[in-house]
């Protein structure tokens, strides 16, 4: 693809994205709770960054399958671990005990 092309998918994919997270916040908070269990749950104020991250990293994988490479991808997937790290590891440790 064009630089340019390229660029204006990137840019509408992530406007895209941002929009469609609130859109599909009620759906990420089900999947979460019937994944992680009300125990595990994340914070209330999380959801949203949760929902928008999968609206990102649908916008990643949709990119790359377009032949812009993993870098977008990537970046959506290290945003999100770097987010909810904390979440994350406190989790892993939950269950390994």
């Amino acid at each position: 693809m064009q630089k340019g092309v390229t660029m204006l998918l990137t840019v509408i994919l992530g406007a895209a994205a941002g929009w469609g997270a609130k859109h599909v916040e009620p759906q990420v908070t089900d999947r979460l709770y019937r994944w992680l269990g009300s125990e595990h749950m994340i914070a209330e104020q999380d959801r949203g960054v949760a929902a928008l991250l999968v609206c990102l990293l649908a916008a990643a994988v949709l990119l790359s399958l377009l032949g812009e490479g993993g870098r977008v991808f990537l970046f959506s997937l290290f945003a999100a671990l770097g987010y909810f790290q904390e979440d994350l590891r406190e989790a892993f440790l939950r269950r390994g005990s």
